[in-house]
């Protein structure tokens, strides 16, 4: 089945691709589009950066239903991530990234995984406008574009995992193919923006259809330290046999308070999207259904003044499986303390206090529990970043 872009993104889409080549003809002609009026050094030598991350997990959800032996643990050891993250400048307008993701087995998986992360190309245009072609994250959400090592808690949140994790036709993993313009004017606001024109497949996986997805953000910091954001998302996408078109949209607000002197930071998002011809229950394209999550979070943190090094965290979230299905919410309460060696290395505990509903479509990370089985999560987490 042909799955054409809707008219208005299909617009919007040759208006990106024209300002591109034409940004591209200019700096060939030119020789160079001056970034600014300071001259900026550029380091071409590549940069090797990363992180190793262990996890202590003890799940105290009822596991007794679970078929497999396997599903039953209730807690252990885990090398949770790695990553081998290297980028660098080729000229100064000319720059790479190429990141491999080292994952240790999810609960009960029982086989680690290796993927290519991050493998783009990017161009500076101009001091407002970057070009990035290849696979990277799109710019959708506050928590989803944020790196494990800048996340306060051990988890993200619920809604930011099932939801913004997802698109792509539940590619997962916050990243596609496709080319991406961004950039940002302090002086307006301090406004930043993103907007990507993607497969809308996933992470590491061919297009199946002609239409592409469009995702785009913009965040505005009308006072010092305060920043305002939304993200858009919409696309089409086909299941394994080419017959049923998925279509999805999502959209997520978001709001962010930091006072650095004081060590105090406050955040909120919330995020709702819409897959048609999707069945949550299934987990697969269904002709007729539709899934509608929403969710929502708000985030306090706080490093004490005689002990700058430890940070004090407190969470609370509310995930909607499916707004078409009864009894599908899961509330969670987290509390943790971070302590900081150096930079972004530190040990984090979180205690996550869980309260599901009936539906058996109910799931949280980091069990293999549902519905009413969840049950509340302790976690530890050791990372050393490079």
């Amino acid at each position: 089945m042909v799955c054409p872009v809707p008219s208005p993104f299909q617009f919007l889409s040759k208006i990106i691709i024209t300002i591109v080549l034409l940004l591209l003809s200019c700096s060939v002609e030119a020789g160079q589009i001056p970034m600014s009026e300071e001259k900026i050094e550029v380091e071409f030598k590549p940069k090797l950066t990363g992180y190793v991350e262990g996890w202590y997990r003890s799940d105290e959800s009822d596991l007794s239903t679970q078929t497999s032996a396997s599903k039953k643990v209730n807690n252990e050891f885990r090398v949770r991530r790695a990553r081998i993250d290297v980028r660098g400048n080729v000229t100064e307008e000319i720059g790479y990234r190429i990141q491999g993701s080292f994952d240790g087995p999810a609960p009960a998986s029982g086989s680690a995984s290796v993927r290519l992360w991050d493998a783009y190309m990017t161009y500076k245009a101009h001091s407002l406008i970057n070009i990035t072609m290849g696979q990277f994250k799109y710019p959708f959400t506050l928590e989803g574009l944020e790196g494990i090592p800048d996340i306060i808690p051990v988890l993200r949140a619920d809604s930011i995992t099932d939801i913004a994790g997802k698109l792509g036709t539940q590619g997962g993993s916050y990243r596609d193919i496709g080319i991406m313009v961004n950039g940002g004017y302090k002086d307006a606001l301090g406004l930043t923006y993103g907007v990507a024109i993607i497969n809308g497949k996933g992470i590491n996986t061919g297009d199946n259809n002609r239409g592409k997805d469009i995702v785009g953000r913009v965040t505005l910091s009308p006072l010092d330290g305060l920043t305002l954001g939304g993200s858009y998302y919409r696309g089409k996408g086909q299941d394994e046999t080419e017959t049923l078109e998925v279509n999805e949209s999502a959209y997520d607000l978001e709001a962010e308070f930091r006072l650095k002197e004081l060590g105090f930071s406050m955040r909120g998002e919330y995020i709702t999207a819409e897959w048609e011809n999707w069945d949550a229950a299934q987990g697969k394209a269904v002709s007729g259904k539709r899934q509608k999550p929403n969710g929502w979070y708000i985030q306090m943190a706080y490093r004490l003044p005689p002990l700058t090094d430890l940070q004090l965290l407190a969470r609370y979230e509310d995930y909607e499986k499916d707004g078409n299905t009864p009894d599908s919410h899961l509330k969670t309460t987290t509390v943790g303390v971070t302590y900081y060696f150096k930079g972004k290395t530190r040990v984090t505990a979180n205690y996550l206090i869980r309260d599901a509903q009936d539906s058996s479509i109910v799931t949280a990370q980091e069990t293999d529990a549902a519905g009413h089985r969840i049950d509340n999560l302790f976690l530890i987490q050791m990372i050393v970043v490079f």
